[in-house]
C-alpha cells in the first residue's frame, strides 16, 4: 500500500513536469533567422537630426527597410503597409522603431528623406550614409542595390534593390525577414510576439 502511494506521487510529479515543458510559444510567420544573428553596432545620420546607433536602441524592436525616395513601386507600397502595422500596434513609439535606409544617397538628402518618411508617419525615421557604413549595413542583411539607367541624364536611373523588411529584436539580433508582399497582419503578429518576449 505504501509503495502504491509512493508510485502515485512520483507519477503525479512526472505529469506536472511534462505539462510544464510542453508549453510552446506561437510560431513566427516571417522567415525566421535561426539562430538569431547578432548584429554589430552601426551608426548612420538620421532624419531626427542626430546619429542613429543600434546600441542606443537596445530594448526596442526595429523594423528596417532599404529603399529610396524616388522608388516607383516597392518602397511606397511597403511603407503604406508599415503604416498599417504601426497603427495596428497602436503606435508604440517607445517600443518600436520603423526605419528607412536609403540606398540612393546621391539623390536622397536628409531633408527630402524627412519629407518622405513623415508622409507616412511622423515617427518614422530615415537614415543616410554615402560610405562604408552603408555598405557594411547592407552586407549584414544581404541587401543588394544596383542602378539601372533609364534616361540620358546621369541622374535618370532606377535602383533594383532587395525589398524585404528586417526585424531586429530588443537585444540587437536580426530575428525575422519579411519578404516583399508579406501580409501586414503577419508582420503585426510577429512584432507583437517579439515585443512581448523583450
Amino acid at each position: 500500500m505504501v509503495y502504491r502511494w509512493l508510485w502515485m506521487i512520483v507519477l503525479a510529479g512526472l505529469l506536472v513536469g511534462c505539462g510544464s515543458t510542453t508549453q510552446s510559444t506561437e510560431p513566427l510567420r516571417g522567415a525566421v533567422i535561426s539562430p538569431p544573428r547578432n548584429l554589430d553596432n552601426f551608426t548612420l545620420m538620421s532624419t531626427d537630426g542626430e546619429p542613429f546607433s543600434l546600441d542606443e536602441h537596445q530594448g526596442q524592436v526595429i523594423l528596417l527597410y532599404f529603399g529610396y525616395r524616388s522608388c516607383p513601386d516597392f518602397c511606397p507600397t511597403t511603407f503604406a503597409e508599415l503604416k498599417q502595422v504601426y497603427s495596428a500596434l497602436e503606435e508604440p513609439k517607445d517600443k518600436l522603431k520603423i526605419v528607412f535606409v536609403t540606398v540612393d544617397p546621391e539623390r536622397d538628402t536628409l531633408e527630402n528623406l524627412t519629407l518622405y518618411t513623415h508622409a507616412f508617419h511622423e515617427d518614422f525615421i530615415g537614415l543616410r550614409d554615402d560610405g562604408e557604413a552603408l555598405k557594411s549595413l547592407m552586407a549584414a542583411f544581404g541587401v543588394v542595390a544596383e542602378k539601372r539607367q533609364v534616361g540620358d541624364s546621369a541622374m535618370s536611373y532606377l535602383i533594383d534593390h532587395t525589398a524585404s523588411v528586417f526585424l531586429i529584436d530588443a537585444e540587437g539580433n536580426f530575428r525575422v525577414q519579411f519578404l516583399y508582399g508579406t501580409d501586414y497582419r503577419d508582420i503585426v503578429h510577429d512584432v507583437r510576439i517579439v515585443m512581448q518576449s523583450a
